[in-house]
């Protein structure tokens, strides 16, 4: 592969918006000769790893030309002073605390085509004027990162990434079985960073996401309504529970002989949520996409995200809403306080209960049973499964009732519980006749992809906050939804668009 070396600065800051042709003619002509060589050479010698090496290398090459183009872009927006203004009364409209106009500073920003460039730009800082200082000793600074350059920010720049880098960058984290992968996978696109370059990018991304998912919750929690995605349609909704390790500790404290701190590492359960669209046969809409999302908070965090997002999705003017679910009470106890929030009409609002588990705890009961072979046992629970299916669950009932005797009593009673609690749940033939899924493999399918192939593993521990972010970032990227949620970011807003309609203005 072709080592090209990063240049300082663009190529060609046009002045004026005419000197466009002029910049795409200087971008692509930086390093022009260096493609015919490429060229050339491949020609004089034509071979398979050659032909291999050739695309490669031209690519990288003109990826290297349109980062300049874009720079050069950036560079001629930054002349328009009406413009610059804009950005930096808006920056300081959206800060939190006074900001003081530091003058032009140069700074370096990655691009996606893998280069890093400098670019001057406007540079803001608190302003702590008039305001006693904390004491510190001789060399010491302050906190870094408080600064901002509000030129960039209107363009979405974030870590000194482009957009379309720190969208890449996140992507590849999340979608990649680890940073170290990520970084390979960018790497061979010619983008070259190191491991922690990946994780800071991405970890910047998520906190970002997170933050906007909550406005989202304040944002439907008001009465907001976004989009009308779910209006009129049929939405299955299930929600279910995962298992990965959080690292705690190792902060502080004495350290051990490895020169480490120890640290814990218990397991905890993220919650995952889902939604998706059927048709009037109750067969999954394909060219729907579905909603995923997840959070390592307790269960009313994770209804309180799943309720907010079928609000802002126009959900309360669905036409039927289906909760299909295990037996695990965190989902049932809270199914109606959802149904409410979203002023659903009862007639609308379908639960049920998984039809797989229910079998499945028939097969314990079976189990339960002495003196039964295994022949017994399997020629037991195929007959109550037809019986269940065919939704006559009160003659199940009736017969694991006369089981409630002798050692396993105790146990077989718990087992029948089970189904007297979800007698209603499990109307399985009048849910088949109308089109109503039965089973919840939809959000099991999703634990293994979002959760167990990413955040849990052997020697695998996190952070619980960036937990949460990986979480999230990786839900929306299972479910298709990734540029939704990159718009999230970019525009710092929970519907994913502008906070304000900036002044339309041209350079030139």
């Amino acid at each position: 592969m072709l080592d090209a070396d990063h240049i300082a600065t663009p190529v060609f800051v046009p002045e004026r918006r005419s000197q466009i042709p002029e910049l795409v003619k200087a971008a692509f002509g930086l390093l022009s000769k260096k493609v015919e060589e490429r060229l050339l050479a491949f020609v004089d010698q034509p071979s398979r790893e050659g032909f291999l090496e050739l695309e490669q290398d031209v690519l990288r090459l003109f990826s290297i030309m349109s980062s300049h183009a874009v720079a050069g872009v950036v560079g001629l927006l930054h002349k328009d002073e009406g413009w610059v203004a804009d950005a930096v009364a808006a920056e300081r409209a959206r800060s939190t605390c006074r900001l003081r106009h530091r003058g032009v500073r140069s700074t370096l920003v990655r691009f996606l085509g893998g280069v890093v460039l400098s670019l001057s730009t406007p540079y803001l800082s608190r302003d702590l004027r008039g305001r006693p200082g904390p004491t510190r000793g001789v060399g010491r600074r302050g906190e870094s990162g408080s600064g901002r350059y509000p030129a960039l920010e209107a363009l979405g720049v974030m870590c000194r990434t482009t957009p379309a880098l720190a969208s890449e960058v996140a992507r590849q984290a999340v979608r990649t079985a680890s940073f170290v992968e990520a970084q390979q996978a960018l790497a061979e696109r010619g983008i070259d960073m190191t491991k922690e370059t990946v994780r800071a990018i991405s970890v910047k991304v998520g906190r970002e996401a997170v933050r906007q998912r909550d406005a989202r919750v304040a944002a439907a929690e008001s009465g907001e309504t976004f989009t009308e995605e779910f209006v009129g349609e049929r939405v299955v909704i299930s929600a279910d529970g995962g298992r990965l390790r959080v690292r705690e500790g190792g902060k502080c404290g004495r350290k051990g002989k490895n020169r480490r701190r120890r640290f814990r590492t218990p397991w905890r359960e993220p919650k995952l949520v889902s939604a998706y669209l059927i048709d009037k046969e109750g067969q999954k809409k394909r060219k729907a996409m579905p909603l995923y999302d997840g959070t390592l908070e307790d269960a009313d965090a994770a209804f309180r995200i799943l309720a907010a997002e079928l609000k802002l999705r126009g959900a309360a003017k669905a036409k039927e809403l289906v909760l299909v679910a295990d037996g695990a009470r965190w989902i049932w106890d809270r199914a109606d306080e959802l149904a409410r929030f979203l002023g659903i009409d009862p007639s609308r609002f379908v639960k049920v209960a998984d039809f797989y588990h229910a079998v499945e705890h028939l097969t314990e009961i079976a189990d339960l049973r002495a003196g039964w072979s295994d022949v017994q046992r399997k020629k037991w629970v195929r007959r109550q499964r037809r019986q269940l299916k065919a939704g006559k669950v009160d003659d199940v009932i009736e017969e694991v009732r006369g089981f409630c005797v002798g050692r396993n009593a105790k146990k077989l009673a718990t087992e029948l519980n089970y189904f007297v609690e979800r007698r209603e749940l499990m109307r399985y033939a009048d849910f088949k006749a109308r089109g109503i899924p039965l089973g919840s493999g939809g959000v099991e399918s999703a634990i293994r992809r979002v959760v167990n192939l990413r955040l849990k593993g052997p020697s695998i521990f996190w952070r619980g906050p960036n937990a949460e972010r990986m979480l999230h970032l990786r839900s929306y990227l299972k479910a298709g939804r990734w540029d939704e949620l990159m718009r999230r970011v970019m525009h710092r807003s929970p519907d994913g668009r502008p906070a304000q309609a900036p002044a339309q203005r041209r350079a030139g």
